[in-house]
């Protein structure tokens, strides 16, 4: 049974003000037949903890609403017709201080003409409709990564199994292996980041990474290389995401202490905190953190970790890789919209850049010259360009986001944005402006007039 496209879209607006009536819709099924010209948009929002806990329902949070609402507003003057809403849910990692981060995904589009009906699949939406209830435990896991700088297509392979023990290794893959063994046990990274030594990291959603150099070193997780930009642009993997791991196929993530003692046996304890066990010339290391969940006296000590490495252990210390920033500013300023008639080609990108990579689903590709420059190539166009802070947690080089801005021919300051774009929105710690070629969303550590840019993204749409 078909929605009818009419009735929902009054059912959608009733509770919206009067003046909104004419925007474009969010709506939440698939249409049944959609023009091929989409726009799609994906981002994070900072959300504060406070308002999370008000609001029964994500959309209805504040930072979201009104997020939703520009999207609404852009969409009805770009002539879509509706807004899908493909995800929205709070992110897994809890962000320092009184902030969460909430992730919101949604695709412009047009009816097909003569046919503006619904269907009745929902879109791939995830966390919509979840149940707001208190904030979880942080439970991250980053690293650095590195794999082939070839483009291939974008393979999800279902590991063996989940088990990580001596004799198993960690979900199949095992010390010495191949990068080529690894990706036909797991698939294609999530992540792919060369170190300034050699070695490499690949990454498997956000919680598992591999050292090769160039033969498999480690399989560890880890939760202090990336920063939260670097996480956030990482794709959830539901194969490594979702599933969880099993220590000697017994004991999950996130077991407490006591009962994986009784289940796990014997191991050599290095603290209390960190345990031990020998095989050969092997070694796995489980580690557990002190949390509080229910603001208790007593903390509880739960499973959140391992190391599955040959003897001796390296410890991952090599900064990433990073291309000369002359080649790097030249290449800025090739994309500069101020300079731009066309949509601008992957090859504007020279290999000598590709440094680093971060894979999504569907081919998607973020390369990364730099741990501050960001560019997602979709088949042969450059579709986005990303300015951030570093993606690692603690940077040794200079901050590029100055140099960067100024390849880009855009002000750092607020004051100086309002000059140059005085049609850009200003929404304090958000800054956007919508043209029919590009989009720019610029993002700041505060509402103050001084905060510096922490984000710039530019949406490239030139028409073919």
């Amino acid at each position: 049974m078909h929605c009818c496209w009419t009735l929902l879209t009054l059912l959608l607006l009733s509770s919206l003000p009067l003046q909104a009536e004419s925007l474009a819709p969010i709506v939440e099924f698939l249409p049944e037949c959609k023009q091929e010209e989409v726009i799609p948009l994906k981002t994070t929002l900072r959300v504060r903890n406070s308002n999370l806990l008000r609001f029964s329902q994500l959309r209805d949070v504040p930072e979201v609403a009104r997020y939703l609402q520009q999207i609404r507003e852009n969409a009805s003057a770009r002539r879509f017709d509706a807004v899908l809403l493909q995800q929205l849910k709070q992110s897994e990692f809890k962000a320092p201080g009184s902030n969460s981060e909430v992730h919101v995904q949604l695709e412009m589009f047009r009816f097909c003409d003569g046919n503006d009906a619904l269907s009745d699949t929902s879109s791939e939406t995830g966390g919509i409709r979840q149940n707001m209830g208190t904030l979880e435990i942080k439970t991250s896991v980053n690293t650095v990564v590195a794999f082939a700088r070839a483009e291939s297509e974008y393979k999800v392979v279902v590991p063996p199994h989940m088990h990580v023990s001596l004799t198993e290794g960690a979900m199949g893959v095992k010390p010495k292996m191949t990068a080529g063994q690894v990706q036909a046990l797991w698939g294609t990274p999530s992540a792919d980041l060369m170190l300034q030594d050699g070695s490499r990291l690949l990454g498997y959603g956000r919680r598992l990474w591999v050292l090769l150099d160039p033969l498999v070193k480690v399989v560890f997780t880890d939760s202090e290389i990336l920063s939260g930009v670097g996480r956030n642009l990482l794709e959830f993997h539901p194969e490594f995401d979702e599933k969880l791991w099993l220590i000697d196929g017994k004991v999950p993530y996130k077991q407490d202490m006591v009962r994986a003692g009784l289940q796990l046996g014997s191991w050599q304890k290095k603290s209390a905190l960190l345990w031990r066990r020998q095989l050969g010339t092997q070694q796995l290391s489980v580690k557990f953190e002190q949390f509080n969940p229910e603001s208790v006296d007593k903390n509880t000590a739960l499973l959140t970790g391992f190391r599955l490495s040959a003897q001796p252990d390296p410890v991952v210390k090599s900064p990433l890789q990073q291309a000369v920033l002359t080649d790097v500013l030249t290449f800025v300023e090739s994309v500069n919209v101020r300079n731009l008639r066309q949509q601008p080609l992957a090859s504007q990108l020279l290999p000598n850049l590709r440094v680093h990579q971060l894979a999504q689903r569907r081919n998607l590709i973020w390369w990364m010259p730099t741990t501050q420059l960001h560019v997602l190539i979709n088949k042969d166009n450059i579709s986005r360009l990303k300015v951030t802070t570093p993606i690692v947690r603690n940077p040794r080089e200079p901050d590029q986001i100055p140099q960067l801005l100024k390849a880009l021919q855009i002000p750092v300051s607020k004051a100086g944005l309002r000059l140059a774009f005085p049609d850009m929105q200003d929404y304090g710690d958000r800054f956007q402006l919508y043209r029919d070629d590009f989009d720019i969303v610029i993002e700041f550590a505060s509402d103050e007039e001084q905060a510096p840019i922490e984000l710039l993204e530019i949406i490239y749409h030139y028409a073919h």
